[in-house]
């Protein structure tokens, strides 16, 4: 793409961005949505206006006072900042504007992310397809929330379509990508097991550019802010470590099922557990290595185990499994089948909020789309296509 065409296109995003903004501002005067969001803002605001540390007890406090009108209990959500200072750089432009404007505009820039990305690794028989990801409830629970999280899946979104055969990831061995999959590093539970996978295919392929890239970025988001902040690293953990002892587990799908087993026998079987994920994803590596399974089929794999195994199991963080799903969906030459099996799990996304709120299953919105999910891995596998452009 010529540079002309560049700011062609990014005038034209930010124009829609703009647009968009607007019309989010008329429809939500007086109506705040997403908290995620408001944590953000509010700390970017005492960071970069006050000069105060993003981790202070006390901005939590005050968010706590704001979204809830009382403190949090010591079990609760803290409503804290709990992620990576360079984090907040995403926040710093919206940080300076009132909060009606900033999350206006916020909800624009990631509605017209989401579409774009999706668009963009489509193919064009499917093109149709590529604007829909949003409609699944997931999606679209982070978009009202205005958490990170939106941004992390469509960051894999947009470099696992475009690197998911071997011509396309020789083509796309650029810097540029591996500073851009750097930022998935925000949220660690989240993009862990597809950073492995990267890190694999990077060693088969050779894609020392994107390696280059993707250090570069990471020694920049890491550390550059040490200069800012000395301590940051160390007071991050801190927090994480309070968020992990208030929220870890206490709606994660291993969770659900653990305490349907007698107490003496929940920590063997946790422990069978994990050992036998762990031992079966080496296996399906090292199968993908060899090129005797798809990598979509590890892709997949990969979404399932990290939703498995998250802190917590909140509904929008099924996401990490509905992006190889949505990559499946838009590249899939059986359009008809593809097609039905992605509305069905857009539909089942909606029904499972509705039985969970109904109270007919009060799992329902952390379990029917993993178990369709599984259903859908069973059936990558049962196929056995071992396509060498998309094995590792």
């Amino acid at each position: 793409m010529s540079v002309k065409r560049r700011l062609l296109f990014f005038g034209l995003f930010v124009s829609c961005v703009a647009v968009l903004a607007f019309g989010f501002h008329a429809a939500l005067q007086g109506n705040p949505l997403g908290a995620d969001f408001y944590t953000a803002w509010k700390t970017a605001r005492a960071v970069l206006i006050d000069g105060r540390s993003p981790y202070d007890p006390a901005i939590a406090r005050e968010i706590q006072m704001d979204i809830q009108g009382h403190l949090s209990q010591p079990d609760e959500d803290q409503l804290a900042y709990s992620y990576p200072l360079f984090g907040l750089l995403l926040i710093a432009p919206l940080a300076f504007l009132a909060f009606d404007w900033a999350q206006a505009l916020w909800l624009a820039f990631n509605f017209l992310i989401v579409m774009a990305t999706g668009l963009a690794i489509s193919s064009r028989k499917r093109f149709w397809l590529g604007a829909t990801f949003w409609l699944l409830y997931p999606v679209s629970f982070a978009l009202i929330l205005g958490n990170f999280d939106l941004l992390i899946a469509a960051i894999w979104l947009f470099f696992l379509g475009q690197t998911l055969t071997q011509k396309d990831s020789q083509a796309t061995n650029t810097i540029g990508l591996g500073l851009l999959v750097a930022l998935t590093t925000l949220k660690p539970q989240f993009s862990w097991l597809f950073l492995i996978y990267t890190f694999v295919r990077v060693l088969r392929l050779r894609s020392w550019k994107f390696a280059g890239g993707f250090l570069a970025g990471c020694t920049l988001l890491w550390l550059a802010p040490l200069l800012w902040r000395p301590g940051w690293i160390s007071q991050w953990l801190n927090q994480l470590l309070l968020y992990l002892k208030t929220m870890g587990g206490n709606f994660s799908p291993v969770n659900d099922f653990m305490v349907l087993l007698p107490p003496n026998l929940a920590k063997p079987f946790l422990w069978i557990g994990l050992t036998l994920l762990a031992g079966f994803s080496i296996f399906l590596f090292r199968q993908a290595w060899r090129g005797r399974i798809s990598g979509l089929s590890l892709l997949a794999w990969c979404g399932v185990v990290t939703y498995l195994v998250h802190p917590t199991g909140l509904s929008y963080e099924q996401m990490t499994f509905l992006v190889p799903l949505f990559l499946w969906a838009v590249r899939e030459r059986q359009t008809i089948l593809s097609t039905l099996v992605w509305f069905g799990f857009i539909i089942l996304s909606w029904l499972s909020l509705f039985a969970t709120l109904t109270k007919i299953d009060l799992l329902a919105d952390s379990s029917w789309l993993l178990i369709a999910a599984f259903l859908w891995l069973g059936w990558l596998f049962a196929r056995r296509r071992a396509d060498p452009r998309l094995g590792v």
